[in-house]
């Protein structure tokens, strides 16, 4: 599970965050298995093989009680739901969900914060027979959660904004059965970007990097198994892509008015493509954080894609507790993903 760190520590390494800023365009790409399409601010279209919800579900009025919750409503062999909402401060909503066991559910939570607000929402995750599959424990928060389902039954969905969070998207996928996972694809028409993603990373407001253009997407790792009782505390994939002729004519250059210094690699080939290497580190207060950046032009359009690990260091926790993360598995997760990207 992945473990909250307060803006307080991220400030001690970054500098300033900026929320995206463009929409892309949407199509239908192939892939070995079924996909469903992504949004920036999600408006949804589906492959016919997997009909996710086109409309935003409608609930009943929210009520204290978990009988009365609003209901998610997907549609006919729909995979997933996005819901936007709002919640009044200090107060709670409570949404309900019909799975079966050992499917694949994740719930995540895209905020939208005016600027120069704070806050974001945390949320409690419960089955109708009383287990509760998120948070783990009194002491921690859930931001996000993804796993296989213990039993067939409603699960509860409690979420409770902590700070000036007006409105939010709330994600709800629910995988096939017998389905691992489910893939989203995400086209800019405008500058030729493509990729595809699976449902084990979720739309999120970016983190502060070394990016030079503010990222049109950004994508949240939230596969629950892969954060729990390890040191790892967030990843994140920022991708951005602009035909600034300033940007386009220092694309490959350093960036070193970002979060951190950053230091060349070397060039790398991906996907027929020359990207420039960089890479980025800090730490402070027992936080590591490391940034892997790869730019390139082409067409005179700067792409920049860059994954950012942030972890802590285990000897911080009682010995036993808390392990290692697995690196090499993160890394994979970043070189599938990297190789689905595409330039048109």
């Amino acid at each position: 599970m992945k473990k909250f760190i307060s803006f307080l520590i991220l400030l001690s390494f970054l500098a300033a965050c900026a929320a995206p800023t463009q929409t892309a365009a949407i199509q239908n790409i192939e892939l070995p298995t079924a996909t469903v399409e992504f949004t920036p601010i999600p408006t949804f279209t589906a492959e016919p093989t997997i009909q996710p919800t086109q409309d935003f579900p409608t609930f009943t009025p929210p009520t204290a009680s978990l009988a009365q919750a609003n209901a998610i409503q997907f549609k006919a062999n729909g995979t997933y739901a996005d819901i936007t909402d709002s919640i009044p401060t200090s107060t709670s909503k409570t949404y309900v969900v019909n799975a079966m066991q050992g499917q694949v559910m994740s719930i995540s939570i895209l905020s939208q914060i005016p600027d120069g607000g704070w806050g974001y929402i945390p949320m409690q995750i419960k089955g109708a027979d009383g287990s509760i599959l998120c948070p783990q424990s009194v002491e921690s928060e859930c931001m996000f959660w993804r796993g296989a389902l213990p039993a067939s039954q409603d699960y509860f969905v409690t979420l409770t904004p902590n700070g000036d969070v007006p409105q939010f998207t709330m994600r709800v996928a629910i995988n096939p059965p017998g389905k691992d996972v489910q893939y989203f694809s995400y086209d800019n028409s405008a500058t030729g970007l493509s990729l595809t993603y699976s449902d084990e990373f979720a739309p999120a407001l970016p983190v502060v990097g070394n990016y030079k253009t503010d990222p049109e997407l950004t994508l949240h790792f939230i596969d629950s198994k892969t954060y729990e009782k390890t040191n790892l505390s967030e990843v994140y994939l920022l991708v951005s892509s602009t035909s600034d002729a300033q940007t386009v004519a220092t694309c490959t250059e350093l960036n070193q008015n970002g979060g951190g210094p950053e230091y060349p690699v070397g060039d790398e080939i991906i996907n027929g493509f020359t990207f420039t290497h960089s890479t980025s580190e800090g730490a402070g207060a027992g936080n590591y954080y490391q940034q892997e950046i790869y730019r390139t032009v082409n067409q005179n359009i700067c792409y920049e894609v860059i994954y950012y690990i942030h972890s802590t260091n285990v000897g911080n926790y009682t010995p036993g507790t808390v392990t290692e993360f697995d690196r090499e598995g993160i890394l994979k997760k970043w070189q599938q993903f990297f190789s689905t990207l595409t330039f048109k």
